[in-house]
């Protein structure tokens, strides 16, 4: 029933997409500048970052009890859902362990977050729903008491992004065709754009390009997930044994921050990667082993330094803490 698209299929598509651009542009100009602004508009919005909206801070309780923090961000790429009748779509991050605890990064339509701002009923209904998601996704449970925190993201904003943003997949509408929304193949929509002004309506359609191998039946469901991050092969990677030490002078002061971890099968430093910055830090060791960690203090990422004990498989990273540390 479902046909494929071949290379040359496609190819055509795209040929007979530009040519009617091109008629467009000569036989209706008006049309044609309001269709390139619309969509480089949408194009922008896009690509616009995550933007953090606030932090819950609760717990994890099975299958080991340990603190966890949801930033909740507000991002354009997320649509808000078409009624209150349909389901919440949403990009969700993955469960992200910290010397602090866990961190989960999850964002909601800007248009959604908006109202949240003014209604604590619907924020509450978003906390929670996002609490809901993370113990169906990652079996786990939740306390369901939880406060705000007075941060709005937990953990650097870099971090909050990549997780959010670095491993994306295009996004798809994971539900069913239905009778608002006719299956239009991408060319039907542009010959609608052409139209006279007088057969069609003043506002530029949208074009949705539907895969049909994305198209399921539709369930009762309050989550629509539009793209979340892949369970690519870095993510079944162990976390290895590690202990963050902070080391003070005699003045009581943050000196420098010690980290051990144990790295068991490498042959020297050269196998692992260290990554630090100014608040966080990432040792990996490809294929192997991988650690991300929010450093407690700021640290001055130049005088980073790694040494590897074959005997016991220790790695050893030394960084001197930064002395301003409200930067």
């Amino acid at each position: 029933m479902n046909s494929k698209v071949t290379p040359n299929e496609l190819l055509s598509q795209v040929n007979q997409f530009w040519s009617m651009l091109d008629d467009m542009a000569e036989n209706s100009p008006d049309s044609y500048q309001k269709f390139i602004q619309r969509h480089m508009k949408e194009g922008k919005d896009f690509m616009e970052p995550p933007e953090p909206f606030l932090c819950v801070q609760t717990k994890i309780l099975y299958p080991e009890e340990r603190m966890l923090f949801i930033n909740i961000c507000g991002w354009k790429k997320v649509p808000a859902p078409q009624s209150d009748l349909h389901p919440m779509p949403l990009i969700a991050g993955k469960l992200e362990d910290t010397s602090e605890g866990t961190v989960f990064d999850i964002a909601y339509s800007t248009e959604v977050l908006k109202r949240a701002e003014s209604d604590r009923v619907e924020q509450d209904q978003l906390i929670r729903l996002a609490m809901k998601y993370i113990e169906q996704q990652h079996k786990v449970t939740l306390c369901h008491s939880y406060h705000i925190a007075p941060i709005r993201q937990k953990g650097n904003l870099h971090t909050l992004r990549k997780n959010l943003q670095g491993k994306q997949e295009k996004p798809t509408k994971i539900k069913a065709k239905s009778e608002k929304a006719p299956d239009r193949s991408l060319l039907e929509q542009i010959k609608n754009i052409s139209m006279k002004e007088e057969e069609k309506e003043e506002v530029s359609p949208h074009i949705e390009i539907l895969e049909e191998s994305n198209l399921k039946p539709s369930k009762a469901s309050l989550i629509e997930v539009i793209s979340s991050t892949e369970l690519a092969e870095e993510d079944l990677i162990p976390t290895p044994h590690h202990e963050l030490s902070v080391i003070n002078n005699l003045s009581g002061t943050p000196q420098k921050i010690i980290l051990r971890a144990a790295l068991h099968g490498v042959r020297s430093v050269s196998d692992c990667e260290l990554s630090v910055s100014k608040d966080d830090l990432m040792v990996e060791v490809p294929g192997k082993y991988r650690l991300h960690l929010d450093l407690p203090v700021l640290v001055n990422e130049d005088s980073a330094t790694a040494t590897y004990n074959k005997v016991n498989g220790t790695l050893t990273v030394t960084v001197s803490v930064a002395e301003n540390q409200g930067v």
